[in-house]
């Protein structure tokens, strides 16, 4: 099994340098290029080929990785060698950017599925995990399969797809963006452009379930897979696709990443609504014909977990909302707060601050109690939170909250950058002490080492290092 997984990562790793090269021409030529693409994919082989369980989390992990090469290989190691020197500055990454993509969608993501795919034909993979509606911990009934799990996974795939699709315009400014879409079948239609709009928001969430079923763990872990796979669109979708489709030359360049930062914010709450859709959904059948039941029903009560998940969830709060508190008064943040109920008192906004962030913390609580069974779970689930509050919160319901227009420009964005580092504080803080709290009074599970094993590590990797790295890199 060891043989095969080498062999698969040094195919795959090919297969993926084949790509990358395509969408960015190597630097190094051909030869030497897929020389090191096929011994980086051995290298990722080795150390993540055993948590390749599934295809989201092969994507995932791709994806992850190969943001670790752009770092590693064109700003560092290249550059040492030949003679240039490190290349950490902002206009040595402005001018990577192609390759970051690259790196990304083509390297990453395609060695990632392609180490699959290739574990499906080299027996290194263990049979994957069941979604979690059908397969309970061994402390929970097993439901009875009434539809089969993969025509569950596209239905309720495609009603989350609507719902996400909906959310994806709050900071869009329609008008333009209808017949942009529209554009893309021939017309100019804003009716049309709406109704594409919501066709591929459908298709891409059922894609999302077809690649993620197995991996859904709870509605926390899947809202964060979501968030994964709305930045991977946004590469695929308005950078890429939509200028081929408009007859449009495709530019992988600073410039059009900065003219799509709304569309990014928007991929991200796009990706976050489908992945929290779809696993509440799946877990409402649990809760109403399964926990209910006399005869099988847990040896803990729903209502008994989400209790505890609160409270757990509010210290946790607390903790992180005193970490973030320390950004906000270095950058004078606080009178701001205090304006959401009509004052301008630092004491005041550190009140208003504070509740934000025990009802913040209460809701992480009901969603990640059970799945953070060690501190770096729970701190990468915390960190990864924290972004989506960043983005639901500092640049949506803040701005809606004192009705302003909700903006998701990249000016928005790099004037929130403070709030953003704020937000990862209050997630390291908040996901440790919850896990702390966790351990201690045992609502966590063991985990599925089919399903659970790396895959926070896989997910903050992907989505905090795009959602850090993007503001500098775009930045003017």
């Amino acid at each position: 099994m060891t043989r095969n997984r080498l062999l698969a990562g040094t195919i795959a790793g090919v297969l993926g340098g084949g790509v990358s090269g395509l969408l960015a021409a190597p630097a190094t030529g051909w030869p030497v290029h897929l020389l090191v693409s096929g011994v980086l994919g051995l290298l990722f082989g080795i150390g993540f080929g055993v948590r390749v369980r599934t295809a989201g989390s092969a994507l995932m992990w791709g994806q992850a990785y190969g943001i670790l090469w752009w770092l590693a290989g064109p700003l560092t190691l290249l550059p040492l060698v030949d003679g240039r020197g490190l290349q950490w500055t902002v206009p040595a990454i402005q001018g990577s950017f192609p390759e970051l993509l690259a790196h990304m969608v083509g390297f990453g993501a395609v060695m990632g599925l392609a180490m699959y795919g290739l574990g499906r034909l080299l027996p290194f993979i263990p049979a994957a995990a069941k979604p979690s509606p059908t397969e309970p911990s061994p402390t929970e009934p097993r439901v009875p399969e009434l539809v089969p799990p993969l025509v569950q996974a596209l239905v309720v795939g495609g009603v989350s797809g609507l719902l996400g699709a909906w959310v994806f315009l709050w900071g869009i400014e329609t008008a333009g963006f209808f017949p942009v879409v529209a554009g893309m079948v021939g017309m100019s239609s804003p009716a049309a452009g709406g109704l594409l709009h919501y066709l591929i928001g459908l298709v891409i969430a059922m894609t999302f379930a077809l690649l993620f079923y197995r991996n859904m763990g709870g509605a926390g872990s899947a809202l964060i897979w979501g968030m994964g796979y709305g930045v991977l669109w946004w590469i695929l979708g308005p950078l890429t696709l939509l200028p081929l489709f408009t007859g449009n030359p495709v530019h992988w360049t600073v410039e059009a990443a900065r003219a799509n930062f709304p569309s990014l914010v928007a991929h991200l709450l796009y990706g976050a609504v489908v992945g929290w859709v779809y696993a509440v959904v799946n877990r409402l059948w649990v809760i109403l014909f399964v926990d209910s039941d006399p005869l099988s029903r847990t040896r803990e009560g729903a209502g008994t977990r989400s209790v505890r998940g609160l409270l757990i969830g509010q210290a946790g709060g607390v903790l992180g909302g005193t970490l973030f508190t320390f950004v906000m008064y270095g950058v004078g943040a606080l009178p701001s707060v205090a304006s959401l109920v009509g004052s301008r008192s630092p004491f005041v906004g550190v009140l208003v601050h504070f509740v934000i962030s025990i009802l913040i913390g209460s809701s992480f609580g009901l969603l990640f109690q059970r799945q953070a069974y060690s501190p770096g779970a729970g701190m990468s689930w915390g960190i990864s939170y924290g972004v989506l509050w960043w983005l639901l919160g500092a640049l949506t319901l803040f701005p809606a909250l004192l009705r302003q227009p909700v903006d998701w420009s990249l000016a928005a964005g790099s004037t929130n950058y403070a709030s953003l580092i704020g937000h990862l504080f209050y997630g390291v803080g908040l996901g440790l002490l919850l896990q702390h709290l966790v351990s201690r009074y045992g609502s966590a599970r063991q985990p599925d080492r089919q399903r659970d094993e790396g895959t926070p590590e896989a997910l903050w990797a992907g989505t905090v290092l795009v959602t850090v790295i993007l503001p500098l890199v775009l930045a003017g």
